[in-house]
């Protein structure tokens, strides 16, 4: 897995990085799909010798080249939407307005986060052909927080629905979007001054506010991207049980 780590950058480029990588997966990977269309016999070798192409929804094929690892902050405080719904239910408009706060949608759904300087991206490009298991909503969540979770190796951090907690207190909040064979899991450490009490909420928040909620990882930047480089090669297979 190739990781990218670009620094600080207007959160509108931070977004189109992640968004680029995904589709830029997805054609790959449907380009090959209607190349080995095209190939009679596919699943025999050629007699020349040489190994017939995998199968891209076979679990033993490699990883695609296009999986990315993208850690990015943004430059400046801006409010990131989820894909659907009123921004009115996730911001506090007339405050973002009045402090110059842009307001910007992503790729996911999930709830609204506040980006800015020490606010870490960290986005997962990943192949569903190299990760069958991955196509499973609540195992993808598992699997891949489960392994953010060993690399950061944090005392007393544990996965919490969508979210990774440290003693109990939320401190990186995660969010998908799936196209046609490619995955994006993307997360980021939340602020609280310019959003309000979320419409929705994990079973595991109870009534806490945001002060109460919230919290930072308990590391330094150069620190996590350290840890983060520790993530399992792609051809890492899944385990369950």
């Amino acid at each position: 897995m190739h990781l990218e780590d670009h620094g600080s950058l207007p959160p509108g480029r931070g977004l189109a990085l992640e968004c680029g990588a995904l589709r830029r997966l997805e054609c790959t990977l449907m380009q090959r799909t209607a190349l080995r269309a095209e190939l009679p016999g596919r699943t025999s070798a050629p007699r020349d010798g040489t190994a017939a192409p995998p199968d891209a929804g076979d679990s033993t094929a490699p990883a695609d080249d296009g999986e990315r690892l993208i850690i990015w902050e943004s430059e400046r405080a801006a409010v990131i939407l989820p894909r659907h719904g009123d921004p009115e239910a996730w911001a506090h408009l007339p405050v973002c307005a009045a402090r110059r706060i842009p307001l910007l949608r992503r790729e996911s759904g999930g709830g609204a986060v506040v980006v800015g300087p020490g606010c870490l991206n960290v986005a997962l490009v990943l192949s569903l052909g190299a990760r069958p298991w991955l196509a499973d909503v609540e195992r993808s969540y598992a699997w891949v927080l489960g392994r953010l979770a060993g690399v950061l190796a944090i005392d007393g951090v544990a996965t919490r629905s969508t979210d990774l907690a440290v003693r109990e207190r939320k401190f990186a909040g995660h969010a998908q979007r799936r196209v046609r064979g490619a995955l994006l899991h993307h997360g980021v450490l939340l602020y609280e001054a310019l959003l309000p009490e979320p419409p929705r909420r994990p079973a595991w928040r109870g009534r806490r506010t945001h002060r109460e909620f919230l919290t930072n990882a308990p590391l330094p930047r150069a620190e996590i991207v350290r840890r983060l480089g520790r993530l399992p090669a792609p051809s890492a297979r899944c385990t369950f049980g």
